[in-house]
């Protein structure tokens, strides 16, 4: 994380472990280091919340009945054709391959996988959303370092995870 290092006579050190990082810029006040190191932080920490969010949602799903479900964006597609076919009495039933083996579904089987991996994507999205707001409405160092893109994003996922898979 970028940190100011010190503050004398209008020149702001400014350092970061890693990537190493070391420079000083002229700065009128400390109002205006602080906004140089919220602005050298936030790029890497956005970065770094969508490839958590990317890997989670890709990662897959248990279901409570124990059934495995890839999220893979592939596997999404094929989900959401499946259930559309499905939904547009194109077929009676389909065979699907879960990451715990053969299903054989029919709309009202599949309904509720798609309803998860949906309710999933959602909270991913809504996760990501929520904490990048905190990132960007971080006004002061002591802000932007209470940031845990892990454990807020965890929370925001749980949160809107259950919004919708409460009321089913």
């Amino acid at each position: 994380m970028y940190q100011l290092q010190s503050l004398t006579e209008g020149k702001a050190r400014i350092i970061n472990e890693n990537p190493p990082y070391d420079s000083t810029f002229n700065v009128a006040d400390e109002a205006e280091a602080v906004r140089i190191v919220l602005g050298l932080n936030r790029p890497p920490m956005l970065e770094a919340l969508a490839d958590h969010r990317f890997a989670l949602e890709t990662a897959g799903l248990i279901l409570d009945n124990g059934l495995r479900v890839s999220t893979d964006r592939e596997s999404q597609a094929q989900l959401s054709s499946i259930y559309t076919d499905l939904t547009a009495g194109l077929i009676p039933d389909a065979d699907w391959k879960a990451k715990n083996g053969w299903q054989r579904v029919d709309l009202e089987t599949i309904a509720p996988i798609v309803k998860a991996v949906a309710v999933h994507r959602r909270a991913c999205f809504r996760g990501e959303r929520l904490v990048q707001a905190s990132i960007d409405d971080a006004a002061t160092i002591a802000d932007i370092e209470a940031i845990d893109i892990q454990q807020h994003f965890a929370t925001a996922y749980q949160r809107a995870f259950t919004e919708v898979m409460a009321s089913a």
